[in-house]
């Protein structure tokens, strides 16, 4: 019996390495952060929430509303990140829609997002890492 439990228990030991090793090659090579991932901001008429977000590298980031974005209603905005793009850009949030939808800052730039739809949740969440 002794050797049949050490057995089992060498096993046990093999197949927890196994999944620990899984679980660390799949933190490393799994999807990273996503560049927008604001809280939900609730719009109001005066002391809405806002979301800032400063933009390091060069590219075009897409995003969009958690909570109102379909096929049928699709509320999305981008950013383009420019050499020669503007210091800072501001969206308002407005009828269910980002005014402007796009804008274009420099490396290191930011955007300010501010809802203004009164007692609706909008986010600002990008499409993919």
């Amino acid at each position: 019996m002794p050797l049949r439990r050490l057995g089992l228990l060498v096993l046990a030991s093999l197949s927890l390495a196994l999944l620990l090793n899984a679980c660390v090659e799949e933190t490393v090579t799994g999807p990273q952060a996503k560049e927008l991932d604001s809280p939900s901001l609730l719009g109001a008429t005066t002391g809405s929430r806002n979301y800032i977000h400063v933009f390091a590298n060069p590219g075009r980031y897409p995003y969009h509303c958690e909570y109102h974005t379909t096929t049928t209603t699709p509320e999305a905005g981008a950013v383009v990140v420019v050499d020669g793009g503007a210091d800072s850009a501001f969206v308002s949030i407005f009828q269910g829609a980002y005014h402007p939808s796009s804008v274009a800052i420099k490396p290191d730039g930011q955007v300010r997002w501010q809802n203004f739809d009164v007692g609706v949740h909008h986010t600002v969440t990008s499409d993919y890492p």
